[in-house]
């Protein structure tokens, strides 16, 4: 089954080592550059059925497009990808993501994230 996910990152260095390890799936790849264009992408594309999204980001951060998002698209899963790592700031963020990844991005824990919501054939 080929999925649609959408990648949330605004510094492309970042998005490309994401998109990269997602590659391996098969999986349509979209980007998004910032939460404002992340909400338009989620309203305008029902195919995509999972996010990766940054929280510190330019024009709207990830939690503001998150709240968006979870308007329209409810049971959308939200993956968190940040460098924020101490428990406390992942608690902090618990409440509206779906699940949290930490930079830099450990490819193993990727896989076990993403396993949790859907599952996809990594080669």
């Amino acid at each position: 089954m080929k999925l649609t996910i959408l990648i949330v990152e605004n510094d492309y260095h970042n998005y490309l080592y994401l998109a990269e390890l997602l590659s391996e799936t098969g999986s349509t790849i979209l980007h998004a550059q910032n939460g404002k264009e992340a909400v338009t992408l989620c309203t305008r594309n029902s195919e995509i059925s999972l996010v990766f999204m940054d929280i510190k980001m330019p024009v709207m951060d990830g939690v503001e497009a998150t709240k968006l998002i979870r308007m329209i698209r409810p049971n959308l899963p939200i993956i968190a990808q940040t460098a924020y790592a101490l428990n406390n700031e992942i608690a902090k963020f618990s409440y509206i993501f779906d699940g949290y990844i930490t930079k830099p991005i450990n490819e193993a824990e990727l896989k076990d994230e993403v396993h949790k919501f859907v599952y996809l054939p990594f080669e």
